[in-house]
């Protein structure tokens, strides 16, 4: 075939490719069925922390069998990638009670990602304050306190326990919001603003189990603040001999609570 024909041919065809190029359309991105999609982020969080845990712990005994000082234990777990994707996930739901897992896990599992929290906090109280949804994060909004989100999340929490529609989630914003309000109390007045959340739990559910937190809650407030009588406590000594807390009344005791956790 001869130069000039070969080029006419591919004058010819040149253009078809080009418009079909142009035609085509790229199939629409669907979204990842939310459920799996947790499950998967879940499962490979877990098998990561498992597998940190593992590694630690041998390098303990390896340490311990060779007579040598226990190595530097790293404290931070690796939870930066589970964090990101879960980050994703949220943004890829983004104003769907979908969302509302992801966010949850970041704000219980985050280790160091300051921001990440953060944002998370700031996402639930803008997009899902009154979500049927946002009761799952109410647990783990304390943890937000710790990466100095505090701010939002009682703003969350204020809320919730205001203007939710779902009496059994204002309760339980009602309860977290006490119970962080006592955890930081440091006057009467404070201590009183969380007495007031954990009694109003009464007027507004029959829920058994959030009824028994706040009065769990309201119990420390009443038997377990400085100038209160503390609870009589009965065990053993180290001689095997009942005794009580009350038997030393009137005395100096100095009571040492400790475990392995």
């Amino acid at each position: 075939m001869s130069r000039p024909v070969l080029a006419a041919l591919l004058l010819l065809w040149a253009p078809v490719a080009v418009c079909a190029q142009q035609g085509e359309t790229k199939p629409a991105a669907t979204q990842q069925d939310p459920d799996a999609a947790y499950q998967e982020l879940a499962k490979a969080y877990n098998k990561a922390i498992a597998d940190w845990q593992t590694e630690q712990r041998a390098a303990v005994k390896k340490a311990q069998a060779a007579g040598e000082a226990i190595p530097a234990i790293a404290m931070t777990p690796p939870t930066r990638e589970f964090i990101a994707r879960a980050q994703e996930l949220a943004a890829e739901y983004e104003g769907k009670d979908d969302a509302v897992r992801f966010l949850c896990f970041i704000l219980k599992n985050a280790s160091s990602e300051r921001n990440a929290v953060k944002w998370a906090v700031q996402t639930l109280a803008s997009d899902h304050a009154m979500s049927p949804a946002i009761g799952l994060a109410l647990d783990h909004i304390g943890n937000a306190v710790r990466f100095g989100a505090k701010d939002p999340a009682m703003q969350l929490l204020d809320e919730v326990a205001g203007n939710h529609k779902d009496a059994d989630t204002m309760a339980h914003a009602l309860v977290v919001r006490g119970t962080m309000r006592l955890q930081a109390a440091e006057t009467d007045e404070q201590r009183k603003e969380a007495e007031h959340d954990l009694r109003q739990v009464a007027s507004v559910t029959k829920n058994e189990d959030l009824l028994q937190q706040a009065k769990d809650a309201l119990f420390e407030i009443e038997h377990l603040q400085i100038g209160c009588t503390a609870p009589d406590i009965v065990a053993k000594d180290v001689d095997g001999v009942d005794f009580k807390l009350s038997d030393y009344r009137g005395k100096v005791v100095l009571l040492d609570f400790w475990g392995f956790w």
